[in-house]
């Protein structure tokens, strides 16, 4: 009876053992919390990178399709196989793009250009359109024209006509910029008597922007724009 009462009272595990369990179970929760956290706060950054790159996208989607169209006039197709049109006055071709450099820092930052949007033959100034980076509560914004005038970049931020197509509360635009560098002149009738040349151009554009509650994340968008309607000079 005695070896069976000091059989039964070492059944079980010790105070020591019991601690040193409860420590290896902690230490194992602790790194499974830190590692799920370090997972959710990379997909959060991960997330709003992905937001960052999507919102920028869109607007530099939106300057390329209107830049692309710019100077189309409704009667240019009376020009096909019509090798005197583009002498004699019958169409009213619209002006080149437009480009000024707001802030002064030997890269332009606002482009404006006309285009027949109402498909009248007759590209005027009713029929402008244009987009500009500016400042707007310490935080760049790309703004759009949409007014029925001419297009003004030194326009204050939010003057009538202009609106915001990125969203300040989120996306700080950093930098923008825009030439036509890659541009070129060729001729395209040469009889004798008359010359007329037209001008190819492209269009490159570099968006840069941040989130404006993370600064460190940020991203950069370039593309190259083929302008579809040929200027003739």
């Amino acid at each position: 009876m005695r070896f069976r009462l000091m059989k039964d009272r070492q059944a079980g595990a010790s105070l020591m053992e019991v601690m040193v369990a409860m420590t290896i179970s902690l230490v194992v929760t602790a790194a499974m919390i830190a590692m799920m956290a370090n997972s959710l706060s990379s997909t959060s950054r991960i997330i709003q990178m992905t937001k960052l790159s999507d919102d920028m996208r869109v607007a530099l989607q939106m300057m390329s399709r209107d830049v692309r169209r710019s100077s189309y006039n409704a009667n240019s197709m009376f020009c096909y196989a019509n090798e005197d049109c583009a002498t004699d006055g019958s169409i009213t071709a619209a002006a080149d793009i437009t480009l000024a450099d707001l802030d002064s820092d030997s890269s332009n930052d606002c482009f404006t250009f006309l285009l027949d949007r109402d498909h009248d033959g007759d590209s005027t100034e009713d029929n402008a359109g244009g987009f500009r980076r500016v400042i707007s509560g310490g935080v760049g914004v790309i703004e759009m024209w949409i007014g029925n005038a001419a297009a003004d970049c030194t326009d204050a931020a939010g003057a009538a006509g202009w609106v915001q197509i990125t969203n300040p509360e989120n996306m700080d635009i950093f930098g923008f910029s825009i030439d036509d560098d890659l541009s070129y002149t060729e001729t395209i009738l040469n009889n004798g008597t008359s010359t007329v040349s037209q001008r190819i151009r492209k269009v490159r554009m570099d968006l840069q922007g941040r989130l404006v509650f993370d600064n460190s994340i940020q991203r950069s968008m370039e593309d190259i724009i083929s302008v579809r309607n040929n200027l003739v000079l």
